[in-house]
């Protein structure tokens, strides 16, 4: 379930995003929740937390998006903002609240369902996936995001969390298939990490959750490329 929010002084605006977030979900069969605010300071004074989406216009007479955004990001830092205006001037500004896209007045369906699409995206990569892993000592439901980093030995997949390490018979390569979209990526034939836990890197070894992991010259470029991807989406 999405919790999405549309912050619009207008009443015609507010009931128009709405409309189109709503059509969305339709068309996309995607559960969601969409709440509207008249002004920046009813939803960032104090900001309550609890969206994975805020559409924010940036002229609204009591607060302006800007200055809502600036508040909203300093209690979350993972919440997905998107400035709706008609001046294009401003993304500049953005990058300072980390904006995540503009969306020009007027709005225009099918434009907006492209923004909103990779927004919701956006949001889905950084949630986890359930895992359902069955061990020796019966099935343990794992979340990806608790993961550090995969490891094959004797036939046998452990995965390794920062409390304990869960042993399971399977495939790493069908794991990495499985884990590709939630941030992880092999590092040589034998681990596949969460690039979330990575604290550093060079040529041969990675940092991760307190391990040095082996890159193999055959995994190197690739797993380089997707740590700089990774870092590069959450700046």
């Amino acid at each position: 379930m999405l919790n999405i929010a549309v912050v619009d002084d207008e009443r015609e605006n507010r009931e128009r995003l709405c409309g189109f977030i709503n059509r969305y979900a339709q068309e996309n069969n995607l559960p969601l929740v969409v709440t509207d605010f008249a002004d920046g300071a009813q939803i960032a004074e104090p900001y309550q937390g609890g969206f994975d989406i805020i559409f924010l216009d940036i002229e609204m007479p009591m607060l302006g998006g800007m200055t809502a955004a600036e508040r909203i990001r300093a209690v979350d830092p993972d919440v997905v903002l998107v400035f709706v205006t008609n001046l294009a001037q401003y993304a500049i500004r953005g990058y300072e609240v980390e904006a995540f896209d503009f969306v020009l007045k007027p709005v225009e369906y099918y434009p907006f369902s492209v923004k909103l699409g990779r927004a919701v995206r956006r949001v889905q990569s950084r949630r986890g996936k359930q895992l359902a892993l069955q061990t020796p000592d019966g099935l343990r439901m794992v979340d990806s995001e608790q993961v550090l980093y995969l490891e094959t030995h004797d036939r046998m997949l452990h995965y390794h969390t920062a409390d304990a390490m869960y042993s399971v018979r399977g495939s790493l390569q069908k794991a990495e298939q499985e884990l590709a979209r939630h941030h992880f990526a092999r590092c040589n034939q034998c681990y596949l990490v969460n690039l979330k836990y990575v604290t550093g890197a060079d040529k041969d070894f990675v940092q991760v959750g307190g391990e040095r992991l082996e890159i193999s010259r055959r995994q190197r470029t690739a797993f380089l490329a997707a740590m700089a991807s990774y870092v590069g989406s959450v700046l």
